[in-house]
């Protein structure tokens, strides 16, 4: 019995050892990462987000219909116009067919207009040309009042004729207009049934599937604007007024100590308010107040967006 209670007390010494030992490990491997920020005792430590500077936008839709398919997917960087969404459009580009038809056979009404137009100018002229023959003849008791009167009454008609004529060309001109105007308005609905990013960026998560119906503000998906990353933090009251722009900056990982990125402050807001990046609850009260500021990363390797870190501020 002895001998089994030795045994115990030789393994959970050589236990306590190793975790002692694995302990000491994990510490020094921090310590090493943690030597490439300066040591001084000038400085502020605290928590920060990564978020891009512009912050994490929520791209809406723009449009209404139904979701034929889905042109993006997460991780993927987008250029400012480009295609998000197929939104269904078969009634809109039905319309602007139509339309499109309407106008081709108003053109070919217009141009029949124009013909007979000219066919009654022809007449007008010949029916002219007959009633000075016979009033020639008439005043030379060579022809009758009644072929005088006739011929008369024939260029008057065709004098109307021609009128009516000219009017329907204009009317069908008009026509061609008020048609040419719906198409540039089915055109336009067509154009509108596309759902574009109007920034360049990335996108973060894809939140809408082929088959949903959305409309002008539906969320279809979490976008990153391209550009510089910030580390977003709070600093308390006690330190809020020793923070400058232009200060240098460590980002470092909260899980294994590497110093992730470097930066400087690029802004400091201009007012204390209650802790609230970081709080664990939303109803929690606090006592003190803190100064928002944010650090620009350096270009080169970057954390990942939303990830928690700690930053090393260096104070002037």
């Amino acid at each position: 019995m002895k001998n089994f209670l030795s045994i115990i007390f030789v393994l959970a010494v050589l236990t306590s050892c190793n975790k002692k030992a694995d302990n000491d490990a994990t510490q020094k491997a921090k310590a090493d990462s943690l030597a490439k920020v300066p040591t001084t005792n000038n400085q502020i430590l605290g928590v920060a987000r990564i978020e891009p500077e512009d912050g994490i936008l929520q791209l809406t839709a723009g449009t209404s219909g139904r979701v034929l398919a889905v042109l993006i997917k997460e991780n993927q960087e987008v250029a400012k116009g480009q295609n998000l969404l197929q939104i269904e459009n078969s009634i809109e580009q039905a319309q602007l067919e139509q339309s499109e038809s309407k106008i081709s056979t108003q053109k070919a009404a217009v141009a029949v207009s124009q013909a007979n137009l000219e066919t009654a100018r022809v007449n007008l002229k010949n029916a002219r040309d007959t009633y000075e023959r016979n009033l020639r003849l008439f005043e030379g008791n060579a022809q009758t009042k009644q072929a005088l009167d006739d011929s008369k009454a024939t260029v008057d008609k065709l004098t109307k004729e021609v009128e009516t004529a000219a009017a329907n060309i204009e009317q069908a001109k008009s026509k061609i207009n008020e048609i040419q105007a719906d198409i540039n308005y089915f055109r336009t609905v067509v154009n509108q049934k596309k759902s574009v990013a109007l920034l360049a960026g990335k996108v973060l998560k894809v939140l809408t599937k082929t088959g949903d119906y959305v409309n002008n503000t539906t969320q279809i998906a979490e976008f990153a604007p391209k550009g510089s990353l910030i580390a977003k933090t709070e600093v308390d009251e006690l330190y809020a007024e020793k923070i400058q722009l232009g200060q240098k900056a460590f980002i470092i990982s909260q899980t294994t100590g590497d110093t992730l990125a470097q930066g400087s402050v690029s802004y400091a807001a201009d007012y204390l308010k209650q802790k609230s990046l970081f709080k664990d609850q939303s109803t929690e009260q606090e006592d003190r107040r803190v100064r928002d500021v944010s650090i620009r990363l350096e270009s080169g390797k970057m954390p990942l967006i939303g990830s928690r870190v700690d930053c090393v501020i260096l104070l002037k």
